[in-house]
């Protein structure tokens, strides 16, 4: 019987965005939350977009250039920001690294998938 409560890595699929520099995995969703996990090599770019979900990511490793509605922030290990709903926003990873994406309501588009 599957849980609906408990993701355990093993268990999840490396989704590819951009071959050989962005993947995936959806770690946990339920409710009104999903928490997504997104590995980038370096150089790789999160293409600016706005979504009606609010997000925090959370930079779990690396370094990364964000950018909210043309504001530039450089995220380290330990750093997250806050993104609004519909507001541009993206990012460039300096090096390779991990970020933890957190929305609201989840991303349906992304279990469609």
């Amino acid at each position: 019987m599957m849980s609906t409560s408990f993701f355990h890595d093993a268990d999840i699929a490396l989704e590819t965005i951009e071959e050989g520099r962005v993947t995936r995995k959806i770690k946990a969703h339920g409710g009104s939350l999903m928490a997504v996990e997104v590995m980038f090599k370096a150089g790789a770019i999160g293409y600016e977009h706005r979504h009606v979900h609010e997000q925090v990511c959370y930079c779990l490793a690396g370094e990364f250039e964000f950018t909210i509605e043309g504001q530039k922030t450089r995220l380290k290990a330990g750093d997250s920001v806050y993104v609004p709903s519909s507001v541009l926003h993206g990012a460039l990873c300096i090096s390779e690294g991990r970020l933890l994406d957190i929305f609201t309501p989840q991303r349906e588009d992304f279990l469609k998938k």
